[in-house]
């Protein structure tokens, strides 16, 4: 399987549609555990498609998810490090699960 890293755009869109379906049908299933690994490879995919030059450092964002606002602290590689609101533990996340408050 070619990384994600190295995929075209058309070829990630692809990919996340493919996991999005895959997912879907586990859910479908009862197989919880099964579409929880679908859907994080559906973040990873589309945060290799989304790339990192929309989320910007101190901005605050809603991680699908969870409840609390998260504000970045810094990159490493597509994944957004930083904290939830009132904590100063530093938690990472694939861009993917990243929205616009």
């Amino acid at each position: 399987m070619q990384l994600y890293s190295q995929m075209t755009l058309a070829e990630l869109q692809i990919e996340m549609e493919r996991l999005r379906r895959e997912a879907e049908e586990k859910q479908k299933a009862g197989d919880t555990v099964g579409f929880s690994i679908l859907q994080q490879k559906f973040f990873l995919a589309k945060s290799y498609f989304l790339g990192t030059k929309e989320f910007f450092v101190g901005q605050t964002y809603q991680v699908y998810g969870h409840e609390q606002p998260f504000t970045i602290d810094y990159f490493n590689g597509v994944f957004a490090w930083g904290r939830f609101a009132g904590s100063e533990e530093q938690t990472g996340f694939p861009v993917g699960m990243l929205e616009r408050r």
